[in-house]
């Protein structure tokens, strides 16, 4: 009687010919260092690591993998950071792992809140005063959903476009000055 074969038997039987070029090994490489470097930092976020041991690790990476894992983690970063979103987490990481003045960052940040804020209360405002001449509402009671209405919406959509833009800047600023240095 033959021999039953396994699925991954078979694969493997049919595949042993088959060998991965340079460039399909590097990019796995790389994919894979990527997907640690996610890991670690959301460890991070989550308070399951701590700062000085997240840079042991990327050493450990580093020596596993023999490659600088400092542009990819620049690049993780970077692309997490987004306005509206918690990014100090990642302004400290930036600053102290990757060595980066981000100084610039969190002007953008501190700027998008202050205009979020200061379109808040005018919204809230207009909506006070629309309920009170249209309606009779008023008092200190009354406390508008913004989360209900459309026109602030649009208002924040069009702020936080306009403030991605600037950031969008900013990180292409940030990553041409660090690529001589990374």
């Amino acid at each position: 009687m033959g021999k039953i074969k396994s699925t991954l038997d078979l694969v493997m039987e049919r595949t042993r010919h088959l060998t991965l070029s340079r460039e399909e090994k590097d990019a796995q490489t790389k994919v894979e260092v990527h997907k640690r470097l996610k890991g670690l930092v959301q460890k991070y976020q989550d308070d399951l690591l701590r700062k000085d041991r997240l840079g042991k690790e990327l050493d450990i990476l580093k020596k596993t993998y023999d490659m600088n894992v400092d542009p990819i983690l620049l690049n993780l970063l970077l692309s997490s950071l987004e306005p509206g979103r918690h990014y100090k987490m990642y302004l400290e990481l930036l600053n102290e792992i990757c060595g980066l003045n981000v100084s610039g960052l969190e002007k953008i940040f501190q700027d998008f809140k202050g205009e979020v804020k200061s379109a808040t209360e005018r919204r809230v405002n207009e909506i006070k005063a629309d309920l009170e001449k249209k309606r009779f509402i008023s008092g200190a009671a009354v406390v508008p959903n913004l989360e209900g209405d459309r026109e602030w919406l649009s208002m924040l959509g069009d702020i936080k476009g306009r403030f991605d833009q600037i950031l969008t800047r900013e990180k292409g600023r940030l990553t041409a000055g660090s690529s001589s240095e990374i």
